[in-house]
């Protein structure tokens, strides 16, 4: 390159240093607005009041869960489950539950565990309900995968709730 033009560039040494680094790199961070963000679609809650009387042994089953009266222990093997009826105080549901949960043969404990689901009677019209619509008591319960789900923060790892 002639002189004139390394003039026009800036001086020699500026050429230099253009060319021996090449292109400086972007430095600045991109904006975080322009990041875009996946977000969890909220499950929109419908209370069908006119569920009520449709199921009757559901119902049943539902309010005796709710009341915490009884849980429902799934077993492997033979037994395939077992309706339990627990005691009225707190320290021995809870011991029952530990027990139940130390249990090699138990897979499951169905419940409605009054710490993981505020609005316990709702659940019952705007959960299980929809779901079930006219099912039996038996197959809601074999099939408890698709009804129920791991309680968060429960005493026990085999508690499992509605979702």
């Amino acid at each position: 390159m002639n002189s004139q033009n390394l003039q026009n560039m800036g001086g020699e040494e500026n050429y230099k240093r253009r060319t021996a680094e090449g292109v400086p790199q972007r430095t600045r961070k991109r904006n975080k607005r322009n990041k875009r963000t996946n977000r969890k679609k909220s499950r929109k809650i419908i209370v069908d009041s006119r569920c009520w009387g449709k199921n009757k042994p559901l119902e049943q089953l539902w309010n005796d869960l709710s009341s915490f009266l009884s849980v429902v222990v799934i077993y492997k093997g033979s037994i395939p489950y077992e309706i339990v009826n627990m005691q009225s105080n707190a320290g021995s549901i809870r011991s029952q539950l530990i027990a139940f949960d130390a249990d090699p043969r138990v897979v499951a404990i169905l419940s409605a565990h009054p710490m993981s689901q505020p609005g316990i009677k709702n659940v019952y019209e705007t959960i299980l309900y929809p779901k079930a619509k006219d099912k039996t008591v038996d197959y809601v319960i074999t099939n408890y995968n698709h009804f129920f789900k791991r309680a968060p923060g429960s005493p026990t790892t085999k508690l499992m709730v509605p979702h």
